[in-house]
This record gives C-alpha cells, sequence and structure tokens, in this order.
C-alpha cells in the first residue's frame, strides 16, 4: 500500500485533495460528497477539472488494488493482527466507535493528474483531549480549501500529539476556526447546536454534512457562526466529527474540562449517539459504485 511520507513544503496552488474513510480493501464512505467537494476546492484553485475523471479514478483504484493484490499481507489482514494501532474492535473489524481501519486520499494535482495514497487510520476512543493550537494565516482566498500546503495542519496534530491529546483545535484571537483532523460540532446549554461557518475560514466538512439532518431531525437547530474558546468552556457537549474520528467527543482543551454540570458531573452525551449511528447508517460504497457515482 502507498503509505504517506514527509513530503518537501508545497505550494498551496499545486494541488487539491480530500480523505475518505477506507476499508483497506475496496470500499469507501460518502465518495459523491467528497468528490463534489474536491471538485469544489479544485476550481477554487485554478486547477482544471478532468474531462475524464471518472475513467481516470477508475484507472488510479485499478492501480492501486493491483498495488494490494501483490502485497503479502492485504491492509486490513494487518490491522486485524494491530499492526497499525487498532484498538477495540465489532464484528465486523471496526472499532465500537466506527471509525475507519484506513483512509485514502485522492488528490489531483495542477497538470489535472489524479493519485490516491492509503495510510492506516490512528484510532481514538469516543472521549479525546485536544489542545489549542494557531490557526494558519493563509490568504482569504484559499481558507477552507483542502490544498497542497498542508504543513501547518500535519504540525497541529504533532502538537497535540506531543502534548499527549488526540486533536488540536485552530484558533486565532479566541476563535475556534478549525481541527487539525476534525471539525468541531458544539451543543450549546440553551439546546442549539453550532458549527463554524465557512466564512471564518473552516474547511467545509462531509462528515458534518452528512450528520446535520440526523441532528435536525430529532429537533436540535443547528446554526453556522462564530465559535469561541469561551462558548466551548461552556458547553453542554462538544463533539470533532471527520473522515478518521468519524464522531467523538471532546472532554477536555488544555486541560479545561468541557461539558460538565452545575454539580461537576460530565454531561449525558446527546450528540454523540446521533452521529455516531448516522455514520455507521450510511454504509460503505464499493469502487465500481463510486466510479459510477462521480460523474460530475
Amino acid at each position: 500500500m502507498g503509505m504517506e511520507k514527509e513530503v518537501p513544503k508545497r505550494a498551496p496552488f499545486e494541488a487539491a485533495f480530500t480523505t475518505l474513510p477506507w476499508d483497506g480493501e475496496s470500499k469507501v464512505r460518502s465518495p459523491k460528497l467528497h468528490m463534489l467537494r474536491l471538485k469544489k476546492h479544485a476550481e477554487a484553485l485554478s486547477i482544471p477539472w478532468p474531462n475524464a475523471f471518472s475513467e481516470d479514478l477508475r484507472f488510479a483504484l485499478n492501480i492501486l488494488s493491483e498495488g494490494e493484490d501483490a502485497n503479502s499481507q492485504s491492509p486490513q489482514e494487518s490491522a486485524d493482527k494491530g499492526e497499525h494501532g487498532t484498538n477495540i474492535t465489532s464484528g465486523n473489524g471496526e472499532n465500537i466507535e466506527g471509525q475507519p481501519p484506513f483512509l485514502l486520499r485522492v488528490e489531483i494535482d495542477e497538470m489535472s493528474n489524479i493519485s490516491l495514497t492509503g495510510r492506516p487510520n490512528r484510532k481514538t476512543r469516543n472521549h479525546i483531549s485536544g489542545i489549542i493550537h494557531p490557526a494558519p494565516n493563509w490568504p482569504k482566498s484559499i481558507q477552507g480549501i483542502k490544498h497542497a500546503d498542508w504543513t501547518p495542519y500535519a504540525e497541529a496534530g504533532l502538537a497535540a500529539r506531543k502534548a499527549g491529546a488526540q486533536v488540536a483545535l485552530l484558533a486565532r484571537e479566541g476563535e475556534i476556526i478549525d481541527g487539525d483532523r476534525a471539525s468541531p460540532i458544539l451543543l450549546d446549554i440553551d439546546g442549539t447546536a453550532w458549527v463554524v461557518s465557512p466564512e471564518r475560514g473552516a474547511i467545509p466538512s462531509t462528515t458534518l454534512e452528512l450528520v446535520i439532518p440526523a441532528i435536525e431531525a430529532q429537533g436540535i437547530p443547528v446554526r453556522k457562526g462564530r465559535l469561541t474558546e469561551v462558548m466551548f468552556a461552556r458547553a453542554y457537549e462538544v463533539l470533532l466529527l471527520g473522515s478518521g474520528l468519524t464522531a467523538v467527543r471532546l472532554t477536555d482543551i488544555d486541560g479545561q474540562d468541557i461539558g460538565i454540570d452545575a454539580e461537576g458531573e460530565v454531561t449525558k452525551s446527546i450528540l454523540l449517539p446521533i452521529c455516531q449511528q448516522a455514520i455507521i447508517d450510511q454504509g460503505w460504497t464499493d469502487f465500481n459504485q463510486w466510479v459510477e457515482d462521480v460523474i460530475l
């Protein structure tokens, strides 16, 4: 399997990318949402969309599959043996939160070439810790875009792990902009759920897009706006949503507890079971269906 390695710093306009949950074999999650976002981001970076995208994607997926077949041990077998840090699993090979065993990065470069890179997913428990990390100061034209210069996000994630946390929340002047590997959703004490508005510089999250209808179906209004560190401190519940994390609860930021009631007890999760179930319910899409669904 092609593994992501540290590469020289690139300019933002050299590529657009997206990262899908992958079973390590021939299935992914939410491919249509990911491809729609990838196309929008490529256009924002003035990267020409391939005329024969579906066929180019099919060719790249065939190469990926052939590479897996050439290995003596499949990625899924490696994960099952615990070689990539997988944790508690259910009968279908996923851990109890439904987190995928692998992630698949799809990239389109400035020459309209498609490349696929797989890697093991760094799994977590249901409850994780975070740190505050400075958000990158990119020009407004590329804020909210998944582009080639992803070093600041990678460095934020590394800083979190060095601090003993699992995620970094990217902030600017007391405002939470994004997460290094997931997007936050905050349930306020008044029962309103809040997500960061794209105008604030957040990456539009395919996972958020998937779960918001399920949240609203439970009678919880979802609003987009400005999320501050103060809002996080007083929140009833905060989740982080992403391709690898799926949906997990943020328990503390820089050692400060999040989601604590007046008696000092952790509040009962409301959003977590809704979001986790919505992600699991969507199921998986095989490569052939993926190619058929993305005639954009």
